[in-house]
């Protein structure tokens, strides 16, 4: 199987129910739905049929609710305007101006920290501005690249603390939706600090929601403060277009490699996203720099990469997963398995131990787990076999669905009795047939069934010896 995973961005191009069976029956691993876009009742109406679907084809498949953020735009202008190389033009704080040669922006927030000599980039930096003079309801600049500019065009101000809460209440009347409706992951847009995941764990404690939380890191404030956002998080996404812009993007792929590395080692989930199969938004097969880049992501040893426009607009949405899975395939048989990382805790010692006695023995990576911790941990040093995961939570299945190499075994019924549990854990793989009865299996599990923190057993199991002393078939474990 595939270990690197694939976010599939769900939109116009892939929503159509027809579109969606395909994706799901091709193999994809996690549907991105964007709350910057679509209404609530798309979504559902989106959620519900991925659900359906992944029943059908008896393989779960995450939702990642992408949640709008803190998105800096312009106002609406009354036509678009050209702006040139020296052209001189104003910012002032209103959704809306008539006035000659100003641009509206209504962020009166950002305007308290914007100085000369800052840059405000707009359209994803096709056009910059320098700011040559700055007061908290005007800012002036002068134009440096030129470009049309129209209403509602997206602002990036590199190096400009922006002090707005990381949730909006957009984004919390999303939150409310995402609990109601199981989503598995939700990203937070622009991350800044670590305070910024406590305030929205807050909301999203309050709200109920169990899912995992991923960082989006857009802004150099982000990545400076990686080290402290790490242990707040489940994952990371390493979101290249805005952090181009944010940052000099000539160290955008240094920094892409650095925060999957300290990812890793976090043992935290690490996706690549934008632009990996860009062209494909049009063309029916790609450049030979994206499958490079493709290859490169998956040598860097994230977790996942995401198709977005390509998927969610684009014209070739399947041939764009297509692609993207046989380069994956194609660069695995290169990979460097079997990290040698260190141990920062018991299940880090108890999950490393038992990967090398999957090396070693050629054995299959088994782990029972309540919220998927032990399964990312094995993740962590990146086996040569499928992670083989069971819960008696199938929502936490569909969250691993996004860890490198983990392949959701199936669920089991919950257990006081460790031999019960391993019996049912190998009942339940015989029946799914990710367990042979010729194979060696090597079980991470814990001391207390069904309790999160408390792993702390490996077992090795030869399942033809097993099966020739226990008897499992009943539901109930006894030697023979």
């Amino acid at each position: 199987m595939r270990k690197t995973k694939i976010m599939v961005t769900i939109g116009p191009s892939s929503s159509d129910p027809d579109i969606l069976d395909r994706l799901i029956g091709e193999g994809i691993d996690c549907a991105r739905l964007n709350f910057s876009h679509g209404t609530l009742d798309e979504h559902a109406e989106v959620i519900a049929n991925i659900r359906r679907l992944s029943k059908k084809h008896g393989r779960p498949v995450a939702i990642f609710q992408d949640l709008g953020g803190i998105k800096l735009r312009l106002g609406r202008l009354k036509e678009p305007v050209l702006l040139n190389p020296g052209d001189n033009v104003s910012l002032v704080p209103e959704a809306e101006t008539q006035e000659p040669g100003a641009l509206p922006f209504p962020q009166p927030g950002a305007f308290r920290n914007i100085a000369p000599g800052h840059n405000i980039f707009i359209a994803d930096g096709t056009i910059r501005l320098t700011v040559t003079a700055a007061s908290p309801s005007r800012v002036e600049a002068t134009v440096l690249s030129s470009g049309v500019v129209s209403s509602y065009k997206g602002v990036n101000l590199p190096g400009v603390p922006i002090d707005d809460p990381v949730l909006t209440e957009k984004d919390k009347t999303a939150i409310q939706f995402g609990v109601e409706h199981g989503v598995d992951w939700v990203g937070l847009s622009f991350v800044r600090t670590a305070e910024d995941i406590l305030y929205a764990r807050e909301h999203l404690n309050a709200a109920g929601s169990k899912a995992m939380v991923m960082a989006k890191l857009e802004r150099g404030e982000g990545v400076d403060n990686i080290d402290s956002i790490l242990p707040e998080v489940d994952g990371i996404m390493v979101a290249r277009g805005d952090l181009g812009v944010e940052i000099p993007m000539e160290r955008v792929p240094i920094v892409q490699k650095q925060l999957v590395a300290k990812s890793n080692e976090a043992g935290k989930v690490s996706v690549i996203a934008t632009q990996m199969l860009w062209s494909m938004v049009v063309a029916p097969v790609p450049t030979r720099a994206e499958i490079s880049d493709v290859t490169n992501a998956v040598l860097d040893g994230c977790d996942a990469i995401m198709l977005s426009d390509e998927t969610a607009v684009g014209q070739h949405p399947l041939e764009a997963f297509e692609v993207a899975d046989a380069t994956i395939n194609e660069t695995e048989t290169i990979y460097p398995y079997f990290s040698d990382l260190g141990s920062e805790d018991r299940t880090q010692a108890i999950a490393y131990a038992a990967v090398r006695l999957v090396r070693s023995l050629g054995s299959k990576p088994v782990v029972v787990t309540s919220t998927g911790r032990a399964a990312l941990e094995l993740a962590r040093f990146r086996p040569n076999a499928d992670i083989l995961a069971f819960s008696h939570d199938a929502a936490v299945l569909q969250k691993l669905c996004l860890g490198w190499g983990i392949r959701p075994g199936g669920v089991i019924p919950p257990q006081n009795d460790i031999a019960e549990l391993v019996a049912s854990v190998i009942r339940t793989g015989l029946e799914n047939g990710v367990i042979e009865k010729t194979d060696v299996v090597t079980i991470v599990h814990g001391f207390l069934p069904g309790v999160s923190g408390t792993t702390n057993a490996v077992q090795v199991l030869d399942m033809r010896e097993y099966l020739a002393n226990v008897e499992i078939e009943s539901g109930a474990t006894a030697k023979k």
